[in-house]
């Protein structure tokens, strides 16, 4: 009996030492999916791409990450090892954050009677000053987590997450004050 009762406990010891082995993820690096959006500066980089200069990412926030460029969210710049927007921006963050606003003027004047016509009672006015501004309301999935949103369909997340319109992922809808994807949903 005490043989047996042995036995079962080193089983129970070996695979419950396994289990969480097995349940830590891994270090976070950039996906190589998005490796055409590497180093064009078109700000067609998701979150969690490589970059190479902020103006990679559509965030405006190109990480650094372990020596490497990685697009973040930009309340995400220092999470999971990361050290901050500004890889490969010339020691400052600033200037690409910046520059895609001012550039785009023509575009956040037609997003901004988007918002007060199709957005429902509680939503805020789109802040032009703030990165992905130009994707607000396009409905075409091209805005990243974290950027202002009027609808799921503005995400390429496809969650417009409540009761501020910012895009999420699904996983996250209920996180940090937020009440689930649909906002501004009839």
């Amino acid at each position: 009996m005490v043989a047996f009762t042995n036995i079962l406990l080193t089983i129970f010891l070996t695979s419950s030492s396994i289990t969480p082995a097995l349940a830590r993820p891994s270090p976070l690096s950039p996906d190589p999916a998005g490796a055409k959006n590497v180093g064009n500066g078109a700000g067609g980089q998701f979150i969690g791409g490589a970059c190479l200069s902020s103006a990679d990412c559509a965030s405006t926030c190109c990480a650094t990450l372990n020596g490497a460029g990685i697009c973040s969210g930009l309340g995400a710049q220092f999470q999971a090892g990361k050290t901050g927007c500004g890889f490969g921006d010339g020691g400052a963050a600033a200037p690409p954050a910046g520059s895609p606003p001012a550039a785009q003027p023509s575009s956040a004047p037609e997003a901004r009677p988007d918002a007060g016509a199709g957005a429902g009672a509680g939503a805020g006015a789109i802040d032009a000053s703030l990165p992905g501004s130009q994707n607000v309301g396009k409905g075409n999935g091209s805005q990243f987590i974290t950027g202002q949103c009027l609808s799921d369909a503005d995400c390429q997340s496809g969650c417009c997450a409540k009761p501020k319109g910012v895009c999420s992922a699904v996983a996250v809808q209920f996180d940090s004050g937020k009440q689930g994807c649909g906002f501004g949903a009839a």
